[in-house]
C-alpha cells in the first residue's frame, strides 16, 4: 500500500503535475500579462510563440538555478543529510546481498583473522572484547535488529517490515 502511494505520489508530481503546472502558468502569464497589454501584445502574437520562448529562456535558467542548488548552497547538503538520517537502511543490514552474502563473509573473515593473533598470542583483552563487540553487532544486524541511534527511532520506533523489504 505504502509503495503504490510512493509511486503515485511519484509520478504524479514528476510527470502530470510538473507539466500540467507549467502549461497553466505560461497560459495564465500569456492571457493576463501579455495579450492584456497593449505594449507587449505585438511581440508575443500567439500563445505558441510566447511559450516557445518562455522554453527558451527558462530551461537554461532552471538548469542554472539547479546546478547553483547543488553546488553552491547548503540546502543540498541538507537535504541528502534528513534523508540519510531517516533512511531506517542505515541502522539496519540491507536486504539481499548485503544481509546475504557481505555481512556473513565479513563476520567469517573477521573470526578467521582473529585466529592469527590468538595463536600468537598477540590480542590483548581490549582488543578481543572490542573484536566481539563488533561482532556481536554484526550478528544482530543480520538478526534485523537496529544498530546505532537514529532521531526518528529515539522519536518513536520505526518498524521494516517484510513488505518493505
Amino acid at each position: 500500500m505504502f509503495r503504490s502511494w510512493f509511486y503515485f505520489r511519484t509520478g504524479y508530481n514528476t510527470y502530470i503535475a510538473f507539466f500540467i503546472g507549467f502549461a497553466s502558468n505560461v497560459i495564465v502569464i500569456y492571457k493576463l500579462g501579455i495579450s492584456e497589454n497593449k505594449f507587449l501584445a505585438p511581440y508575443f502574437e500567439s500563445l505558441t510563440l510566447f511559450a516557445i520562448l518562455a522554453l527558451v529562456v527558462l530551461v537554461p535558467l532552471c538548469i542554472s538555478a539547479g546546478l547553483y542548488h547543488m553546488k553552491r548552497t547548503g540546502a543540498f547538503a541538507a537535504d541528502a543529510s534528513v534523508a540519510t538520517e531517516s533512511n531506517p537502511y542505515m541502522y539496519r543490514v540491507i536486504p539481499g546481498k548485503e544481509e546475504e552474502v557481505f555481512l556473513p563473509l565479513w563476520i567469517l573473515t573477521a573470526r578467521a583473522l582473529a585466529k592469527v593473533p590468538d595463536l600468537q598470542r598477540t590480542m590483548t583483552p581490549q582488543e578481543r572484547q572490542e573484536l566481539e563487540d563488533t561482532l556481536s553487532k554484526a550478528n544482530s544486524l543480520l538478526q534485523g535488529q537496529v544498530i546505532g541511534i537514529s532521531k526518528r527511532q529515539s522519536a518513536g520506533s520505526f518498524p521494516v517490515t517484510q513488505s518493505d523489504r
